[in-house]
């Protein structure tokens, strides 16, 4: 309603007043996604049940396929009835007052239809400790313990009744816990240290010992934290894609069927082929994958692959858009003509292709590595990796006034920027391959399982370890599956 009153009076303090409600709002968009989410699986959920009642019951792995389809489709419908929107008002030519009141009257009417369906919502106890409550924890745990020595063995550790299986690695003098980390966060593994002459639920009690399945699930994290600062020149390009490009388009001849929605349109559309080219590729080689090789290290191997072919594209977008600002600038100083706007959709596709190939497999790369307990943080960490380069960009902008951008940009440089961003992307996707493959791709241990009672073990241990396994696989089957099959729907 803002957007519409300041098309309408051309008020830009409404203007700004709708920025700032648009910028906190976005962060509704994928939690609206998560509540669907969850009441679709409820809905098919109750189906299967009555199903099973009624003595309609078949096999499980069919069940399982029929509700990641009818759950992806029903995701998918809304999605398709906003593109149908925007292509429709984008191609009539219809004022932007009209646009704005007919968006404010749509959202009115579906916040209603959200308010009078909320009665009917079934209300679930969230679990008593957070994540974030769960990472400070460990981490004053950590912190308290600094100054112990690692164990010498992993009866050291507080296993809390789980497998010992491959969890711990020696270290120098110690035994240490996996995943293996960088230096600097080694010490989390102290935060599961057992205290000698205390009692284990005492030290549970006063927070002086955490588990090694907790800590285990934070320092899954870790290695992520660190390939975040690999994106760095990849987030200053997605902004620069929405400054820059935007600026290059406007001192642009608009020609028919080429102006500034057309090509974010055509980036939208990249975007979505080669998310729905990823999906086949992936599916393709799932059915092809060797039994030796877990669906974790699979997933694992093939999101870095596709992220680095995402900073590959990064570079060639950066070099393309440089030879397209030289042209441009040539036309315009020597023999005063200008350039049509159709010159920029080779850099929107790569952008729109580096966009599918980075957050695609950053979102599968998170799912597969990090542990499942900490799977919330996905959609913060891919806003953590987009927002640095928005907020850094600000500071380079200001230091590179004067010289490289200046007011007008027919008189800047933007073509020694994105020679800057090109060489920035190729330097860092050297980065980024060595902290992948060091930290993240060695690292694929399976998630803890219980432990069986130590009367039992010397007779069931063989079976024990082999159904644990055989279930871990199939969870990890169908977690992944259901992972790469939303990929088209994203």
């Amino acid at each position: 309603m803002l957007i519409w009153i300041s098309a309408y009076s051309e008020s830009y303090g409404a203007l700004y007043a709708a920025i700032l409600l648009l910028a906190a709002g976005k962060s509704g968009q994928t939690l609206l996604g998560s509540f669907l989410e969850n009441k679709v699986e409820e809905i098919l959920e109750a189906r299967q049940e009555i199903a099973i009642n009624d003595g309609r019951t078949g096999k499980q792995n069919e069940h399982d396929l029929i509700r990641i389809i009818l759950k992806s489709t029903w995701l998918l419908a809304p999605l398709v009835v906003g593109y149908v929107v925007i292509v429709f008002t984008d191609f009539f030519n219809q004022d932007y007052n009209i646009i704005f009141r007919n968006s404010a009257v749509l959202m009115g009417g579906c916040y209603l239809l959200f308010l009078f369906g909320s009665t009917k919502y079934r209300h679930e106890q969230v679990c008593d400790e957070s994540n974030l409550g769960k990472i400070l924890r460990i981490c004053k745990a950590a912190c308290g313990r600094r100054e112990s020595d690692y164990p010498a063995s992993e009866n050291g550790y507080y296993w809390k009744g789980n497998v010992r299986t491959n969890l711990c690695y020696v270290y120098g003098k110690g035994v240490r816990l996996k995943p293996r980390v960088p230096r600097l966060f080694r010490w989390l593994d102290k935060a599961a240290i057992l205290v000698p002459d205390v009692s284990l639920d005492t030290q549970e009690r006063d927070g002086k010992v955490c588990s090694v399945k907790e800590v285990r699930e934070v320092k899954s994290l870790v290695p992520m934290n660190y390939l975040c600062f690999s994106f760095f020149a990849y987030s200053l390009l997605v902004a620069t894609g929405n400054t820059f490009f935007v600026a290059q388009a406007g001192s642009m001849t608009t020609t028919q069927g080429y102006d500034i929605s057309k090509l974010f349109l055509i980036k939208v559309a990249a975007e979505k082929v080669s998310r729905f080219i990823c999906f086949l590729i992936m599916a393709c080689l799932l059915s092809m994958r060797t039994t030796y090789s877990t669906t974790k290290t699979f997933v694992v191997t093939t999101s870095i692959i596709r992220i680095g072919f995402g900073m590959v594209c990064a570079v060639i977008c950066c070099f393309v858009a440089r030879k397209v600002e030289l042209h441009r600038l040539f036309w315009i100083l020597n023999q005063n003509k200008e350039v049509k706007m159709a010159a920029l959709v080779p850099q929107f596709i790569l952008l729109g292709m580096t966009d599918a190939l980075v957050e695609g497999g950053l979102k599968k790369l998170f799912h597969a590595h990090v542990a499942k307990s900490m799977w919330s943080f996905v959609d913060s960490y891919i806003e953590l990796v987009n927002g640095i380069g928005k907020l850094l960009l600000i500071p380079l902008v200001l230091a590179l006034g004067g010289s490289w951008l200046k007011e007008s940009i027919n008189t800047s440089h933007l073509d020694r920027f994105y020679l800057m961003l090109a060489i920035l992307n190729a330097a860092l996707l050297l980065v980024y391959a060595y902290y992948s493959f060091r930290y993240t791709y060695k690292e694929t241990s399976p998630e803890d399982a219980a432990q069986p009672d130590q009367e039992d073990e010397e007779n069931l241990e063989d079976h024990v370890e082999e159904e644990n396994q055989v279930e871990v696989n199939v969870e990890e089957q169908k977690d992944h599956f259901l992972l790469l099959l939303s990929s088209i729907f994203e």
